[in-house]
């Protein structure tokens, strides 16, 4: 699948503003932006955070298509405009076998299983509070040994049936082995226990961006704590929705399913 991504700059002067980007603008892509007094940006309809350091973030869903638009502007009333332009990116299956309760919950979950989704939409209710760019320490994989057993956005079929989609990074680990922050970031729920989740960290890196991990053997991490990149939240389990030991990576900007390679490969 080919992406086709337009980069073209519009100023009300002949003098540009230098904007220094990071990443890439494709489906499940996220893009930093660095430059000077830059006093608002927009993607399309939607205001970008701008920190005191004139640092923004912005992401592109799994199935993102289309054209889109970036507006910034300077003190100096100067405007800069960018357009990326992609095509619907096409995902292959994963095929597997689950304990039915997994994938056709019992009446008697119900109630827990809605419970838990509303303590983690309050915990999510907290994301874009915070201005200030955590993320710029730069990133770092989750676990010491890199086994990727899942890629992002694969069409799951449970025991034979299309379900939701794989919206992270499964990565294949031994019941105990650390689990790392990838990058700065405060914790928005420490989850003990969740049906599908297990035991699980969301963590906040600012300006809508956020990572979780699940299926945790044990936490190590309080709600409401600063933890730095690259120190250890928890342990690797096969809590919750598990087929083994394993951790998965989700991140998100704000509801943008996020592949957390395009993080984990910036080079800052």
């Amino acid at each position: 699948m080919k992406y086709f991504i337009v980069l073209f700059a519009v100023c009300i002067s002949i003098s540009a503003q230098e904007i220094k980007f990071l990443g890439e603008a494709k489906p499940g892509g996220i893009v930093i932006g660095k430059g000077e007094q830059i006093v608002s940006a927009t993607l399309d309809n939607t205001k970008l955070q701008i920190d005191k350091n004139s640092i923004f973030i912005f992401g592109f869903d799994r199935d993102a298509s289309g054209k889109f638009l970036l507006n910034v502007k300077f003190k100096n009333k100067k405007v800069q405009t960018y357009e990326y332009t992609m095509e619907k990116k096409e995902y292959e299956e994963q095929h597997l076998r689950l304990a039915s309760k997994y994938v056709t919950p019992p009446k008697k979950l119900r109630n827990r299983i809605q419970h838990e989704a509303q303590l983690m939409k309050s915990a999510r209710a907290k994301i874009g509070k915070v201005k200030d760019a955590l993320f710029m320490e730069g990133f770092v994989y989750p676990v010491d040994s890199v086994d990727i057993r899942a890629t992002f956005g694969l069409q799951r079929i449970l025991n034979g049936k299309p379900s939701n989609v794989h919206n992270g990074l499964d990565f294949g680990g031994v019941e105990g082995d650390s689990i790392r922050a990838i990058t700065d970031g405060i914790v928005r729920i420490a989850g003990k226990n969740f049906f599908y989740n297990g035991n699980f960290v969301l963590l906040d890196h600012g300006q809508g961006l956020t990572s979780v991990y699940l299926h945790m053997s044990k936490i190590l991490v309080k709600d409401n704590q600063k933890v730095e990149k690259g120190s250890v939240i928890g342990l690797v389990g096969e809590t919750g929705r598990a087929t083994g030991p394993h951790l998965h990576l989700g991140v998100q900007w704000y509801k943008k399913r996020i592949d957390p390679m395009s993080l984990l490969e910036l080079k800052f």
